[in-house]
């Protein structure tokens, strides 16, 4: 986690930079395009995101002080001050392969091709107090530690993605798409449940409870009990990625409402629906208890000879007590779905404000997201965003929008967290999108001014 900290950030930015197609996948309603577009293959959208609610490197890695004022050191208890109870750990990242989308009268319909990957994990502020070991010498008493709240759930997969919105009235677009699901690859904790615990007689316990379900092709021995006595990933995980074993449908669904000549509000819930995981499927689950009562090291501490085999004792019966089973059968996940309202206000033509509230769940739990936007258009050449986002347990984070458009030839880029590229060492959150696009608009209608003139 401390290699992973400056690599999820929610593309927010992008809803308010204007005349981005992309912006049409964070709601299907959006009509982001008079005429059509397309998108540059395998460069009409890279993206990025990355997230660690629980400390950035700067809180780890600190200057020193006292005598150690000229070096850095590792800074375990000011890190563990920043966290809270439980933290996020998440990354995601897409590449669109294909893409175009056309309007056709009160229509806009929109093609895709993706692939995608999206990890996420939750890790409990006791992780980090395993630093203060098993007793409190101060108040001589035992110190238990519980690392039940912990989960993790990764998923990596192909979709082919088809969506429309159509015009209702004046002031109602309804939008849908559906998505064809290839599964690459998918690691995740069906339950995980795992407490230290010690008496106060020092005796140690350890109680596990835990199965993780993955997809990835594992050369698995067993011992002469029928228990896992080993695993290694398998020289045939390249063919995951052609694999059409692993499949599943997922759904978006978007409306936007005109409440004012100026004023617009939206509304999105995407990636609802499923993979079926059937190719090389592996469920490996324990449940054991390991009691450590210590060690008689009496005669290496006086010099007569000892055996020293009580270390190679401890590790057996430590492998003894959580012996993995596994079995062979196919199952279900979602694709970390999330939903999303937004709204916007064109106080000019030129000028525009908006909000945007985006949450996702994880593992039964809210994540919120909000993000304050004012963006800048000069005609169609340049449009131009600024955010400001409010993420978990990280207030402050200035975001940035930018579409060039040079004739039907498009640049973009947009980020969620600018300040991470500046000052990378205090990120908490990395995120950025980038592409190039074919946009066509039409001919641009001329704004028409009329005076009425009366006679008394």
């Amino acid at each position: 986690m401390l290699v992973s900290v400056a690599t999820m950030a929610q593309d927010n930015s992008l809803m308010f930079t204007k005349g981005i197609p992309q912006s049409n996948q964070l709601n299907v309603a959006f009509r982001p395009v008079k005429k059509w577009y397309l998108s540059m293959p395998a460069l009409g959208s890279v993206q990025m995101n990355g997230a660690n609610s629980g400390f950035s490197w700067d809180d780890v890695i600190r200057q020193g002080t006292g005598m150690r004022s000229d070096s850095l050191i590792v800074d375990l208890d000011y890190a563990a001050s920043q966290m809270e109870e439980n933290n996020l750990f998440a990354t995601e990242a897409s590449l669109q392969v294909l893409g175009f989308g056309f309007a056709a009268n009160k229509w806009f319909f929109s093609f895709d091709i993706n692939h995608k990957l999206k990890a996420k994990v939750n890790y409990p502020l006791s992780l980090m107090n395993l630093r203060y070991g098993n007793w409190n010498f101060e108040d001589d008493k035992p110190i238990n530690h519980s690392f039940s709240n912990m989960y993790v759930n990764g998923i990596d997969y192909h979709e082919v993605a088809i969506g429309a919105s159509r015009i209702i009235n004046d002031k109602l677009t309804l939008g849908m798409r559906v998505k064809y699901i290839l599964g690459v690859a998918n690691v995740q904790s069906e339950y995980m449940n795992l407490e230290m615990q010690t008496l106060d007689n020092g005796t140690m316990l350890i109680n596990s409870d835990m199965a993780f379900r993955t997809n990835i092709p594992l050369d698995i021995s067993y011992d002469a009990d029928g228990f896992v006595s080993s695993f290694d990933v398998s020289d045939e995980v390249e063919d995951n990625l052609t694999s059409t074993d692993n499949v599943g449908w997922g759904f978006d669904f978007g409306a936007t409402y005109q409440v004012t000549d100026k004023l617009m509000l939206g509304a999105a819930v995407n990636d609802l629906g499923f993979i079926k995981w059937t190719g090389e499927t592996s469920r490996l689950y324990t449940k054991g208890s390991f009691e450590y009562s210590g060690v008689d090291v009496s005669d290496e501490l006086t010099g007569d000879d000892g055996d020293g085999e009580y270390l190679d004792q401890i590790a057996d019966d430590f492998e003894d007590a959580f012996k993995f089973n596994n079995d062979v059968e196919d199952y279900k996940t979602g694709l970390m779905g999330s939903f999303n309202v937004s709204a916007d206000y064109q106080l000019k033509r030129w000028l525009n404000f908006g909000v945007v509230s985006k949450n996702y769940w994880l593992d039964e739990k809210l994540v919120p997201q909000v993000t304050l936007a004012t963006g800048v258009q000069a005609g169609r050449i340049l449009s131009t965003a600024i955010t400001y986002s409010y993420m978990k347990n990280a207030p402050a984070n200035l975001g940035a929008g930018l579409a060039l458009n040079l004739g039907a030839l498009q640049f973009y880029a947009v980020t969620d967290n600018l300040s991470s590229a500046l000052k990378p060492e205090t990120a908490k959150y990395v995120n950025a999108r980038l592409g190039i696009n074919f946009v066509f608009n039409g001919k641009r209608e001329k704004k028409q001014e009329f005076i009425e003139i009366t006679e008394e």
